[in-house]
């Protein structure tokens, strides 16, 4: 059975690599919904969204 001192040297050994992959990762994801977000004709509009969930007034 492991130590537990090893189980954690283990962990912060490969605790930063990672990290740095999570946030590439949630950077490219912001970056593409601001793009997708300034192309409005891609956009559903809100009308059609009002009534395909039943909440027109």
């Amino acid at each position: 059975m492991k130590s537990r001192t090893d189980l954690q040297d283990k962990l912060a050994e490969q605790g930063s690599t990672p990290e740095r992959g999570y946030a590439a990762w949630k950077r490219g994801k912001i970056e593409r919904g601001l793009a997708q977000a300034e192309d409005r004709a891609g956009m559903i509009p809100m009308e059609r969204i009002l009534r395909d969930f039943g909440l027109e007034r």
